[in-house]
């Protein structure tokens, strides 16, 4: 394995740096602070995951929020958290450092010393940004020294068997960044060229890693910085690099396919990971060597289509006969099935019971051939076996991987060997029979330099000897793997067998047939199209359109229930142009193009949707950075989560929690069947749980309603109704904006579930422009409710009272009249006792209102004066007549105060009349929300005079 160093140093690091470190409970507590005891009892127990957000998942490494002259140049950068940028920094470092050095001929002990010390200096190439410090601000061997203990670097470093200085990694950091390049600091040295050398590896990453996350830069420009590259000691990379890019909004599922066909298939032809592979926002973008692209697509396609097939399925009958039904492409299905069914592989791997008892025993000779290559025959129940074809490698519990391995191999090569060939006259005469396949496998043993034993090829018993040919071909297989390639290779003898040659010869799977050709050949035609830019034939006569790409299509293309598509209508009918149906037709004419067809066959086949439920387009990117693949076993090597697994903090039967251990640096499918949700309410749950989703797992996600457009921002959302928007910053945020985001959404969910409050209070206290009537009206609700209600609520009113005192919150002119009344109120009225209802804290308006409308609505009396006195008078009646009303100074033995109602019943008919009602009686909801502004107002003020003023007025100012 090429980048076998790499891998093994970056797996350590992950475990040690990242998982040990970067996600430690330190870490975690940074910014946020600590769990509450139990908590952190049943996380150390087991019982529970730490939801906390780690420090480095919390600040941006590109693109990052910003005000300010700068806000601008970040915007034009995708989004990445610092870990993030610094794992991929330190991932591409490494695979240029081990593939350039092994072209140089550097023994692999002096790899393995200098690639470690490399991923330790290009995660810490950022230190200014992990110490919250400006790109100008000096780094000190204490600040490094201080790193090595806090992310556990030196525990890294350690275990690869180096001890380094902070003073030489400040120096090696030095030689990465550029702004810092050529200055020393006391301890620190001159760099060796060697060491400077290998600094470039990181420096090249770094650059790489900004040009692709400039959105306006392409994958053009990040090849571009490739050739000019001057630091390579070798000629490894000067075959140059492709840039693929597919643009297919259309077709998420196809896409996500294609890149784990593209990112298997480079690492199988190329011996390393492409350097690029996203898909994100309905585009797919990759760099892959020059030198094997072509080979490479072709792969790629090969296996996105694959699951689109009939599951292939293997039988052994009793008689022993080997044979394929169903379905599959090629010697992938086959070794997959088997390797998934270890059960059916063991049955194809049978001897003939002659062959192991009595006289005609080989038993000694079949032991000695195969134990040496990991095959030992099993036969613990031959004593008692009464059959005739014995397993002797049947599958056990506690068995190792290798031996798992080469039993999967050695049964796909024997039924590949002993697949009945069709019965089909015509098809049967160019599918070669068994005897021509043995003496092709025989052939390619010889052909690498192995001798088969003459014992073997007198083995009677055709079957068995098939059986013992084929764990021999494995075995071999297994140390060498240019044997193997030719092998079990795409190109290779188990291939030949089971597809032909594409010419004269015919594969032993043609005689299955392929009722999935049809999604297959749409689906590869649609790829390869979108790779090249090409457009699609089509025929402009057809009587439809397709209802998701608007491609024509005849009316053949009409599906129905047994169509098997998840998440598409049948029978919908909406007369817009391209849907041919007639309102006097019962049926159905929902058209879909074969391409279209694949993909929603695709998410089918991936299941977990709802019935008749179209997901939202969930754009989450499946991996991040340079060489993102470098650490992934294979192409079918992912986890399919949505939001609500995230959202699971607590171990429950039968329900799967996600630890970042678990989630960070793997490949993911995020949210592929989430439905956006018709309820307002539970629109609003979606977004506050994306968001931290997207916190949980290190990595932007964007939601649309639609076809996705590119979006730089961290988290994106184009369903949101327009108040949530502004409430929380907009459709698009950044990271750094995401806690306060999801803590302004956590307060709008709690509020639609209080009674009498619901969503109209809420979406006006979401939106700025009308935020500070609502929060007093919310406040003026929750009053109201019962004790043990109000302590359950305490933190949302205390949120809503820091919202109507902060002099941030923006205020209508209605507001501040209402203020300004409440605040003359407060001359007359004494201030509310805690226990005072509501109709005592909104008496004066409630007053003013009420005299006013009499005036204007019984006695048709509309003049100032008039009005003016209507509402002094009611005022003076309302607290000489009530025993709970008290005035201001009535406990100091004061008449009632007068001039200030008078002074307060002037500034409603002068202002509040004419401005917050415009001089007409208010309608339900206008009076509501004046009334609850009022309240708030004036207990606030209340007590503010209180502590800033003489609490009783002077005996000359008690009366006019």
């Amino acid at each position: 394995m090429m980048l076998n160093i790499s891998r093994d140093l970056f797996e350590s690091f992950m475990r040690t740096v990242v998982i040990g470190g970067a996600f430690s409970n330190e870490e975690r507590t940074l910014g946020t602070g600590p769990l509450a005891e139990k908590t952190q009892k049943d996380i150390i127990s087991g019982k529970r995951i730490d939801h906390r957000t780690p420090y480095l998942c919390r600040v941006s490494g590109k693109g990052g929020y910003a005000e300010g002259p700068t806000a601008i140049k970040r915007l034009q950068f995708r989004n990445v958290s610092l870990l993030d940028h610094l794992v991929s920094v330190a991932r591409g470092a490494c695979v240029f450092a081990e593939l350039d050095l092994r072209a140089m001929g550097v023994p692999e002990d002096k790899i393995h010393l200098r690639i470690a010390i490399l991923i330790a200096v290009a995660f810490l190439h950022d230190a200014d940004k992990i110490l919250g410090r400006e790109r100008v601000d000096y780094l000190t061997p204490d600040d490094i020294g201080q790193l090595l203990q806090r992310y556990r670097i030196d525990k890294f470093l350690e275990a690869s068997g180096i001890k380094v200085s902070p003073e030489d990694l400040l120096s090696m950091i030095h030689g990465v960044e550029v702004s810092r390049s050529g200055s020393l600091r006391p301890g620190m040295r001159l760099l060796s060229a060697e060491e400077a050398g290998d600094c470039h590896y990181a420096r090249l990453a770094d650059r790489l890693e900004g040009i692709f996350l400039h959105s306006e830069a392409g994958l053009e420009e990040m090849v571009k910085e490739l050739e000019r590259f001057g630091g390579f000691r070798s000629q490894t990379f000067a075959q140059g690099w492709r840039a693929v890019k597919v643009r297919s909004a259309h077709t998420p599922f196809l896409l996500n396919a294609l890149q784990r066909g593209l990112s298997a298939a480079t690492q199988d032809l190329a011996a390393m990971p492409p350097l690029i592979e996203v898909h994100h926002d309905g585009e797919f973008l990759a760099i892959i060597p020059e030198v094997v692209a072509d080979r490479i697509i072709d792969a790629a396609v090969a296996r996105a289509t694959r699951p689109l097939r009939l599951g292939m399925r293997v039988m052994t009958n009793p008689r022993g006969t080997r044979n394929i039904f169903d379905g599959g492409s090629g010697p992938e299905d086959l070794l997959d099935l088997l390797a998934q069914d270890a059960g059916e592989a063991s049955k194809a791997l049978f001897l003939h019971v002659e062959l192991l008892t009595g006289q005609g025993s080989i038993r000694e000779k079949i032991d000695g051939l195969l134990t040496a290559l990991g095959l030992p025959p099993d036969y613990a129940g031959l004593s008692k076996f009464s059959g005739k074809h014995y397993q002797a490698w049947p599958h056990r519990s506690d068995e190792n991987e290798l031996l798992t391995a080469l039993r999967r191999d050695a049964a796909a090569i024997a039924v590949g060997l002993g697949c009945a060939e069709p019965e089909h006259k015509e098809l049967a005469a160019k599918v070669p029979e068994s005897s021509q396949r043995e003496n092709e496998l025989l052939g390619a043993i010889r052909a690498s330099g192995n001798v088969v034993p003459e014992w073997l090829l007198h083995v009677d018993h055709k079957l068995s000897r098939q059986t013992l040919l084929a764990a021999l071909a494995a075995g071999l297989a297994d140390r060498d793997e240019d044997f193997r390639e030719r092998l079990l290779g795409f190109e290779g003898l188990l291939h030949l067998w089971l597809c032909g040659d594409g010419e004269d010869r015919a594969g032993l799977l043609a005689k299955i047939g392929d009722p999935g050709a049809v999604f297959i050949d749409a689906a590869t035609t649609w790829l390869r199209s979108c790779m090249k830019g090409q457009f699609l034939s089509a025929d402009e006569t057809a009587g439809g359109r397709c209802h998701f790409t608007n491609i024509p299509v005849g009316l053949e293309r009409r599906i129905d229930t047994k169509s098997g598509l998840d998440g598409i209508k049948t029978s919908a009918f909406s007369g817009r142009e391209g849907r041919p149906e007639s309102y006097e037709s019962s049926r159905s004419q929902t058209l879909v193009s074969p391409a279209a067809a694949a993909e929603h066959r695709l998410r089918t086949l991936m299941g977990e949707g709802r019935s008749g439920e179209v997901p939202a387009y969930i754009s989450s990117p499946t991996m991040m950075g340079l060489f993102a693949s470098l650490n992934m076993k294979a192409d079918a090597d992912f986890l399919q989560i949505n939001h609500y697994d995230l959202m699971r903090q607590e171990v429950k039967p039968g329900k799967s929690i996600w630890p970042e251990a678990q989630t960070y640096g793997q490949r993911i499918m995020f949210g592929r069947h989430v439905s956006i949700p018709a309820k307002t309410e539970e629109v609003i749950a979606l977004a506050r749980m994306m968001m931290q989703s997207a916190l949980r797992l290190s990595r932007p996600v964007h939601v649309f309603k639609g076809l996705p457009t590119p979006e730089n921002a961290y988290v994106h959302f184009d369903f949101l109704p327009g108040a949530v928007e502004r409430g929380i910053g907009g459709r698009s945020l950044r990271l750094e904006q995401m806690p306060d985001a999801i803590e302004h959404l956590c307060i709008l969910e709690q509020m639609m579930a209080i009674p009498n409050l619901g969503l109209e209070v809420t979406l006006r206290y979401t939106d700025p422009t009308s935020r500070f009537a609502a929060a007093c009206e919310a406040l003026a609700v929750i009053n109201r409710l019962p004790e043990d209600k109000q302590k359950q609520l305490s933190h949302l009113k205390m949120t809503l009272k820091s919202t109507v005192w902060s002099p941030e919150t923006p205020m209508t002119a209605t507001d501040n009249v209402l203020i300004d009344f409440a605040r003359a109120m407060t001359r007359v009225q004494a201030a509310p006792s805690r226990n005072a209802s509501n109709s005592e804290r909104t008496l004066g308006l409630k007053v003013a209102l009420d005299a006013i409308e009499s005036c204007a609505g019984e006695i048709h009396q509309t003049g100032t004066e008039t009005l003016i006195a209507a509402i002094a008078g009611g005022l003076e009646n309302e607290f000489e007549r009530s025993s709970r009303l008290v005035w201001r100074g009535k406990d100091k033995g004061l008449h009632f105060p007068r001039k200030a109602a008078f002074e307060a019943a002037t500034l409603f008919v002068d202002k509040v009349w004419p401005v917050a009602f415009k001089n007409r009686p208010p309608a339900s909801k206008a009076r509501r929300i004046a009334l609850a502004v009022y309240q708030v107002a004036f207990e606030n003020e209340s007590y503010r005079k209180r502590e800033q003023a003489p609490s009783v007025t002077p005996p000359e100012q008690a009366e006019i």
